[in-house]
């Protein structure tokens, strides 16, 4: 008995019933006879039902795939005695044999902790089924553990197996091997980066214990990295007790600098032309700390400029500390100018991960006052002069196989902020001949402001993902939100089918679903559906008013790499509850993706 179990353990391992197929039949049939007639009666084993295959290849692995099934139902027994055919006919003289138990599985010199990560409790094997996948699964879980815990040369195997009747027993031993720990990182090539900024991204550094699965991470993780390239696969090198790495890494030139300037006919003066620019510069690990410098301008409609800059510094003073700064000033033609500032300090994870505590600093000025309507009103315009102080969290954690186009993964974003609105009262409007408009407004309130961005994405047959987000954000005051405090959406960044920051929202949430036909690591074409619900109530909107609408896009596009980025170019058509497609007007939208 002992040597039947052997045998047909052995050939479940190696692949039972392999061999060529014969060629020149349109289909072949499949009998299976079970030669112990007492076990095939008994209903315990799930038989493979007569039917046809087109060869015999798929034939003969049928009839493989059911014995393994066999077999991971504890018939361990099971296997063929003989196969035969005449013509395209086959039969298959099977046996099952009887079914076989866990008499018990024990912990033979396995450390409690280990057995704790894996789950593994003797109970769960005493006089239980014996399922082979389960005992396969849990060394693997049990090697895995001990390779991503400093012993990279661990071995795991079952001992004192005794095989009975119809019971086994055993014992689960790990030979561990030496401990390892993280000696350092050797970087060889033109690069020039800061180690201490390349073990925290990583998040392999001195001291730690050795981990299989971050060192088979490392060269996905440094493919994110748009300064650098690697030219060869990460070396590990064990030196006594510590595991040296090595990594070939070259410096790939990521800072860029776009100019584009365009002359258009004016619309609002006959005759006159319109002069359109965007600018844009980034600059990448100048200084070999992982740095990022970014700043833009663009005016892309008469009277109107936006400008912003950005810097960000991680790892400040060796610490897992990073230093986050956003300046933005946003000129509305001549209504209103809008400067922000942001100061975040950043506690850095794994990763790109991390939190962040920021406080943020917002200043709307008027430009011009409607003096003649507020005279025959007597009441306030839906912009006013606005000073905001705020201070908020914002977290962000990313799993996705690959950061710039993945097939599979998720990601999220979450920003809350409070602070302390003023509204200060306007000269030109505190010197009209009228009673102070202002009576009945407080002069300070709270304000909250809550954003959320979530993506997942899902494989689709071999050269396709599915992707689906959704994005919010919430402003949310006692005294109601002005119109210059409102979200801009619209545009390549969010909502396509409408311009640039056409549409101003108190709430809004855009749902996206898009289709992607990868083309190569960082090219694909794309066709996509973006809904939104946008309230766009303000401080001036009547009580029953509906200020909610449904504006959606369709369109399609194509994302390709370029020398420092990833330019995206779509079509898209937009329309909401009020207007309605046209089909002679679509969008272009142009979006250009950091690496960095």
């Amino acid at each position: 008995m002992i040597t039947r179990f052997s045998y047909t353990l052995c050939l479940c391992l190696l692949g039972l019933l392999t061999g060529n197929s014969l060629i020149g039949q349109e289909s072949y049939a499949l009998k299976v006879i079970i030669t112990d007639q007492e076990v095939g009666q008994s209903g315990g084993a799930v038989l493979l039902p007569d039917k046809t295959y087109a060869d015999t290849l798929t034939l003969r692995k049928s009839l493989q795939e059911w014995l393994l099934a066999l077999h991971g139902r504890a018939y361990l027994e099971a296997s063929v005695d003989t196969l035969t055919h005449i013509g395209p006919e086959y039969l298959a003289f099977v046996h099952i044999g009887r079914t076989y138990r866990w008499a018990k599985l024990e912990n033979g010199n396995v450390p409690p902790v280990f057995l704790d990560k894996i789950g593994f409790r003797e109970r769960l094997y005493r006089n239980r089924p014996f399922a082979y996948g389960e005992v396969q699964q849990l060394m693997t879980r049990l090697l895995e553990y001990a390779e991503n815990n400093g012993y990279p040369f661990a071995e795991v195997y079952l001992d004192q197996l005794e095989i009975g009747t119809d019971q086994i027993n055993a014992k689960l031993m790990l030979n561990t091997g030496p401990l390892f720990t993280i000696d350092e990182l050797n970087m060889r090539g033109d690069l020039r980066l800061s180690t201490t900024y390349l073990s925290r991204y990583l998040g392999i550094q001195p001291g730690d214990l050795y981990s299989r699965e971050r060192i088979l991470r490392i060269r996905e993780r440094l493919r994110e990295l748009s300064f650098l390239t690697v030219r060869t696969d990460p070396m590990v090198a064990f030196r006594g007790d510590r595991a040296a790495i090595g990594l070939d890494l070259a410096n790939r030139p990521a800072s860029r600098f776009d100019f584009i300037i365009g002359v258009l006919p004016n619309s609002d003066q006959s005759g006159r032309l319109l002069i359109t620019g965007d600018f844009t510069a980034e600059m990448q690990n100048q200084f070999g700390l992982g740095e990022s410098i970014y700043a833009a301008f663009e005016q892309l409609r008469p009277q109107t400029q936006q400008l912003e800059l950005r810097f960000n510094y991680p790892y400040l003073f060796n610490l897992p500390f990073g230093l986050d700064l956003n300046f933005e000033l946003y000129k509305r033609d001549t209504t209103y100018l809008d400067v922000n500032t942001n100061v975040g300090i950043q506690y850095l994870l794994s990763g790109r991960d991390y939190f962040k505590a920021f406080g943020s600093n917002q200043v709307s000025t008027l430009l011009t006052v409607d003096t003649l309507r507020i005279r025959q009103t007597g009441q306030l315009p839906d912009t006013l002069d606005v000073r905001r102080s705020s201070f908020g969290l914002e977290y962000f954690h990313e799993a996705l196989d690959y950061r710039f186009n993945p097939r599979r993964g998720w990601s999220i974003l979450l920003r809350a902020s409070a602070g302390l609105r003023r509204l200060p009262r306007n000269n030109l409007i505190r010197e009209l001949d009228i009673p102070d408009p202002y009576s009945n407004l407080p002069e300070r309130s709270f304000q909250y402001r809550i954003e959320t961005k979530m993506e997942a994405y899902l494989p689709l047959f071999r050269q396709s993902s599915l992707k689906m987000a959704l994005q919010t954000g919430f402003l949310v005051s006692d005294l109601g939100i002005l119109a210059n405090e409102q979200f801009r959406i619209g545009g390549a960044r969010l909502l396509r089918g409408f311009d640039e920051e056409f549409i101003f929202a108190t709430n809004f949430a855009v749902a996206t679903l898009e289709y992607r036909l990868l083309l190569g690591q960082n090219s694909y074409l794309y066709t996509f559906g973006d809904l939104a619900r946008v309230d766009q109530r303000t401080i001036k909107s009547l009580p029953d008013a509906n200020t909610v609408n449904f504006p959606y896009g369709l369109g399609a596009g194509i994302t390709f790499e370029t020398q420092v980025g990833l330019l995206g170019i779509s079509l898209a058509l937009g329309a909401d509850r009020r207007t309605q497609i046209d089909l002679g007007a679509p969008k272009v939208h142009f979006g250009y993706i950091s690496r960095f």
